[in-house]
């Protein structure tokens, strides 16, 4: 009798997350010629889920076990307790893989991901003692659990996590990614209520299958964000730049700029197509850092970019232009930005062209900076 109850309750737990699984793990072969990177960022979070589900069962066995006197062994006690070590461990870490995605993506600096697993990994050593000591939990004779006085530190950690997933929702939005950030902010809502209902209603399995879930949906968006950015920049792309100009319209885009690399052509010819593309990564990162917040760059053309501003005032966006040249300049490159605002009355068509053509004029009064083949620092 409780061999069939625990087998229907290992089926019921584990159908969905496993299914899951196994679609995203299909998805990923499929996927991975042509988005390698992607693909290996979430490798670490698939394989830290099964690793859980697998500790999650043996836990499940354990406590089952230890309630029936028949088969209860001072084995199936340690194992009760590595087990259920390892995942307060898992869950720690599965959420700091993920976290660590989106971190590495919104905040970009190369400390991020270590920043991101320090937590986790402290949690790790301060579980450890757990095996032989009451700190965190212990069992009753009828298998239910008691807390120690460190009983909360996981579930301390798992809100400092959420905490810092809502954060990087809130710089995605700033950054004018708002899809993403609803995708973060989801993440961490369903999260949360996941958490909940195993905390306060000892459920097992809900929050496996709510990560399994947001892994899922989170490599999906990215997959489909792929496609709105420029591969060799990593800013939004033409397609991408004619969406938003639907989406935002003249009720939201308050200026239009039109921005050119220089000496594209005679950078290529002298220093090869290399030096180029090294060029063109460094003037976009250049042209992002100088943009705040509700203003998007776009890769256009070859080395054509362009900027959408949404609500800003002829002021705001003359400071941004000034940014814009002082950032370009301190990577070693020059830029002509030209800009103009989309007021009533006037189409994109001809509020763009006034940003080109001012563009242009500008063009050409940096004469002395055209004629040099190219200034590199």
């Amino acid at each position: 009798m409780i061999k069939d109850e625990f087998l229907q309750n290992l089926v019921q737990l584990n159908c969905i997350p496993v299914l899951i699984i196994i679609f995203l793990v299909f998805f990923l072969k499929i996927n991975y010629r042509y988005e390698k990177a992607l693909t290996k960022l979430f490798i670490p979070s698939i394989v830290l889920l099964l690793a859980l589900i697998i500790t999650d069962n043996i836990d499940y066995y354990a406590a089952d076990a230890t309630v029936d006197a028949a088969i209860y062994t001072s084995g199936l006690d340690v194992l009760h307790r590595v087990a259920a070590m390892l995942g307060y461990d898992l869950r720690i870490t599965l959420m700091a893989s993920l976290i660590s995605i989106a971190a590495k993506r919104v905040i970009g600096h190369k400390s991020t991901v270590l920043f991101t697993y320090l937590p986790a990994l402290v949690n790790i050593v301060l579980l450890l003692p757990c095996l032989f000591t009451d700190l965190f939990f212990y069992y009753y004779p009828d298998g239910t659990i008691g807390r120690g006085p460190l009983a909360y530190e996981p579930h301390i950690l798992s809100v400092f996590y959420m905490l810092f997933l809502f954060v990087l929702a809130h710089l995605c939005r700033k950054k004018g990614k708002q899809s993403e950030m609803e995708i973060l902010a989801l993440c961490g809502l369903l999260t949360i209520l996941g958490f909940l209902a195993e905390f306060l209603f000892s459920l097992r399995g809900i929050l496996i299958g709510v990560v399994a879930l947001e892994i899922t949906f989170y490599y999906l968006y990215l997959h489909i964000e792929h496609f709105r950015f420029d591969a060799l920049t990593g800013v939004f792309n033409r397609d991408a730049f004619n969406a938003d100009v639907d989406k935002f319209g003249s009720s939201e885009i308050s200026h239009i700029m039109s921005i050119d690399l220089n000496n594209l052509k005679q950078l290529n010819d002298i220093f090869g197509h290399e030096e180029g593309d090294k060029a063109l990564k460094a003037i976009a990162k250049a042209l992002e850092n100088a943009c705040p917040d509700k203003c998007c760059v776009y890769r256009v053309g070859g080395d054509e970019f362009a900027a959408l501003c949404r609500h800003k005032t002829d002021a705001e966006v003359e400071a941004i232009v000034a940014a814009m040249y002082s950032h370009v300049d301190e990577a070693g490159y020059s830029c002509a930005v030209g800009y103009a605002e989309w007021g009533d009355g006037k189409t994109f068509t001809e509020v763009y062209k006034v940003a080109d053509d001012m563009m242009y004029k500008k063009k050409r009064t940096m004469k002395e900076i055209i004629s040099e083949p190219m200034r590199i620092k």
